[in-house]
């Protein structure tokens, strides 16, 4: 494999500045002989001194312009980007040349001759003769990742991250010594070109190689696997490392759609509630669930810690207040509670209504499915018997969320779950019928099984939105001033949060916010509301950026001074997969 260095033809157009500046280099390196090359490694050498200066004299330049200081944070990440690069390409190097197999004398000349001032820079010292370990004698370094470990003090998985990403992303020899194609050549442009972080770009072609597995299953693994590298590349130049993933676990559940389930039973043997001891700060437990325990509980914090609901701004009851004495059904002679009835909208009208089935349907106040009694491998008696109990004790707890947690008022027995936790679960219309394994999706972002989904949108109390093409939900269609509570779970599963691109805000701090204003005739509907955080709410108002719906889908259309074309975006934090309109 050859490189071509600048000044040696291999300067691209427009690089002319490039070129001048580096022959200038040259010709302060070779002073002392013009017409001799100069050692490219020099050049590296004195190039950090100068940009340490330069970067120092930048900011001393700055003074109180913000234009200036925005130039030098970019300039400066452009920089970052270069070395990342040529950090990957010097691993590539040692690895290349089997740099582990050298011998310990030149390694220790090189650190002194490198940590000793300008003298290399200047060609006043030579670098060490090439010297190996024999062949049968074991080398000072097992691999080039070890090598890179001790030279530059970095972690043996760090080292092994720089190996693994050339090999990734640059061209490279092959066992036989035939060079090999990168896996991930469209990256690998990327970090040639310093238009993305090095980092990003290296994290997500690891992500992508684990990957592997699904997109060999695909009918086209070729085509599937240049496709989401596509989508990728595009991801690490537009967004940031949390949208990347996001985008990447996404696509993982599109490739494989039981991804979810088995993530689910993975975790199924670590769930419940074990107390961990008395501590100084108080007696702790530890609780581990899985995502609709999860969704269950995050939905109860923000509701408890919402101001604007009534319950967030209730008075904190004291501890042991004992419960107001309540009148009720007859209870179960079977179970001692209440007999639960399946909910209207998931019945068939035409059944009658004592063939209706009743109790059971939701399983309420006890586990949706009995505890697994039997040993795990590895797995002692007191063990098995602390895990059911923890599992049971979890359980305990969910329910008296949803049994427990009214707001006021009596219970409803056809409702066990008339709580101030309204637990919204969106899933698609086919997976809904079974026609497809799809996932479904809470309203905090986390997936759940097609089979969890399906229940859960079956259970009394909870919320369950159906999504048609393009996730568009059904508009409630009544118009009044304020939105109406279901046209807010309606436009929540839609937006997921603030819809301006980069913000965070998930639904719980936003606003609804008609994109036609009530005063000037517009309609409170779904497709004419959108969610807005305060800050962003009051940036719109102010001009700052526009809203537009297209296909029922609202984007918003950025300022020129972000977006010259002003092309209409979803916001990427909650629609990873979202492309400009």
């Amino acid at each position: 494999m050859s490189t071509t260095t600048a000044g040696d033809g291999g300067e691209t157009p427009g690089s002319e500045v490039t070129s001048a500046v580096l022959a200038a280099i040259r010709g302060v390196l070779n002073a002392g002989n013009p017409s001799g090359p100069v050692d490219d490694l020099r050049i590296l050498a004195v190039l950090g001194p100068v940009l340490n200066r330069t970067a120092e004299r930048a900011m001393h330049g700055i003074g109180r312009s913000p234009v200036r200081a925005a130039a030098f944070a970019r300039l400066a990440e452009q920089t970052y980007r270069v070395a990342g690069y040529a950090q990957i390409l010097a691993a590539g190097a040692c690895r290349e040349t089997d740099a582990h197999t050298c011998a310990e004398e030149p390694l220790a000349e090189l650190n002194n001759l490198l940590g000793s001032g300008d003298e290399f820079a200047a060609g006043a010292l030579p670098l060490p003769q090439d010297k190996t370990v024999p062949a049968g004698r074991k080398p000072l370094h097992r691999d080039t990742a070890d090598l890179l470990k001790n030279l530059l003090r970095l972690t043996y998985f760090q080292a092994k991250h720089r190996v693994d990403s050339y090999e990734r992303l640059l061209p490279h020899r092959g066992p036989g010594g035939a060079v090999r194609e990168p896996g991930f050549p469209r990256l690998g442009e990327i970090l040639r070109d310093a238009v993305a972080d090095p980092r990003l770009i290296a994290n997500t072609a690891g992500k992508l190689g684990a990957m592997a597995p699904a997109l060999e299953a695909q009918p086209d693994p070729a085509g599937s696997a240049a496709e989401l590298e596509a989508v990728a590349a595009r991801a690490v130049t537009d967004h940031d490392a949390g949208t990347v993933g996001r985008m990447l676990r996404e696509a993982t559940v599109v490739l494989d759609e039981t991804a979810i389930e088995r993530d689910e039973e993975a975790i199924r043997p670590y769930l419940g509630l074990r107390f961990r001891g008395k501590k100084p700060t108080g007696y702790q437990w530890e609780l581990t669930t899985d995502a609709e325990g999860n969704e269950l509980l995050t939905t109860l914090a923000d509701d408890l810690n919402n101001p604007r609901t009534s319950s967030g701004d209730r008075p904190v009851p004291k501890s042991g207040s004992p419960s107001s004495p309540s009148s009720g059904p007859s209870l179960s002679p079977a179970t001692g509670r209440p007999p639960r009835a399946i909910p209207e909208w998931a019945v068939d009208p035409n059944l009658p209504p004592g063939e209706r089935p009743r109790e059971g349907f939701t399983d309420v106040g006890r586990p949706a499915a009995a505890p697994d009694r039997d040993q795990l491998p590895g797995e002692t008696s007191a063990e098995a018997n602390a895990r059911v109990r923890a599992q049971r004790l979890l359980q305990a707890v969910l329910d008296s969320i949803r049994t427990g947690s009214t707001a006021g008022g009596t219970a409803d027995p056809a409702m066990p779950m008339n709580s101030r936790v309204d637990m919204l679960v969106m899933i698609d219309y086919d997976s809904l019928t079974g026609a497809s394994e799809a996932p479904g999706l809470t309203g905090h972002g986390d997936y759940l099984a097609a089979a969890t989904a399906r229940r859960l949108a079956c259970n009394a109390g909870i919320l369950p939105l159906v999504m048609g093409g393009n996730s568009q939900p059904l508009d409630l269609g009544r118009k009044r001033r304020f939105f109406t509570k279901g046209q807010k779970r309606a436009i929540a599963a839609r937006d997921r949060g603030c819809i301006n691109p980069g913000c965070s805000m998930a639904v719980n701090r936003t606003e609804a916010h008609h994109v036609d204003p009530w005063s000037q005739g517009g309609q409170t509907r779904v497709d004419k509301g959108v969610l807005l955080c305060v800050g962003c709410h009051s940036a719109h108002h102010a001009g700052h950026f526009g809203i537009e719906f297209i296909d029922g889908i609202p984007y918003v259309v950025p300022p020129a001074s972000r977006d010259p074309l002003r092309r209409p975006v979803r916001n990427w934090v909650f629609h990873p997969g979202s492309a400009a309109a």
